[in-house]
């Protein structure tokens, strides 16, 4: 995953949006360095549940140092799962507990994508990574 973008490129990428388009465009451009996961890894117990789109999941690493893979079968969603692993992704799993995720988040400027059910499964992804 070295071409995986840092969360300071995520970050300039996003808070440069001056517009819900500009925010949707990179999004999809953020969603395609994002690995596809294959059928196999694509199992119910990798699914996120409570997301609108189906999500997958997958945790690597120690505790020492987590890593992940996810998918979604919406490039919309792939984006924004981009920007939340860019944020933990090589950090301990008590680094991300300690984390305010939510808050993060809401400085990537993606409130006007997060419809109320985006956010409940956005919610769901947050609480099954710090889990």
């Amino acid at each position: 995953m070295n071409d995986f973008p840092s969360p300071h490129t995520v970050k300039q990428q996003l808070q440069a949006c001056r517009s819900k388009e500009e925010t949707f465009k990179a999004l999809v451009a953020l969603s395609k360095r994002l690995p596809r996961l294959s059928d196999e890894e694509k199992t119910d117990e990798n699914q996120v549940k409570g997301c609108e789109s189906a999500v997958w999941l997958i945790v690597e690493g120690s505790a020492e140092q987590r890593y992940f893979k996810a998918d979604s079968d919406a490039k919309l969603m792939r984006g924004v799962l981009v920007a939340i692993i860019s944020l933990i992704t090589g950090k301990t799993q008590q680094a991300i507990q300690e984390m305010d995720l939510k808050t993060e988040l809401a400085e990537l400027n993606l409130s006007s994508y997060l419809t109320s059910s985006r956010t409940n499964g956005v919610l769901s992804i947050l609480a099954r990574l710090q889990a």
